[in-house]
């Protein structure tokens, strides 16, 4: 699944996945300074999403906490961030 086109504002309620159906290690697409990045869900809750992703603007990664309007699911395999052997 290609990351979703629209801004998270704007996504249907249908297709938003309450954070609380992830579980650690998923893949997912996080909203982040204007686009949807690969990342990897560390925890969650029913209230929002701890994710680990790749930083676009420096060496190493990045955990962000994002409600469950600002996460989508993932399919796509990224080397950059699901190889990552701590996650």
């Amino acid at each position: 699944m290609a990351p979703p086109k629209t801004h998270p504002d704007s996504r249907s309620v249908a297709d938003v996945v309450p954070t609380d159906a992830y579980a650690p290690h998923d893949r997912v697409w996080v909203y982040r300074d204007g686009q949807w990045r690969a990342g990897i869900v560390y925890e969650a809750s029913s209230h929002a999403a701890t994710v680990i992703c790749r930083s676009p603007t420096a060496r190493g990664t990045e955990v962000e906490i994002r409600t469950a309007r600002y996460v989508a699911r993932r399919d796509l395999i990224d080397l950059s961030i699901d190889a990552l052997s701590y996650v």
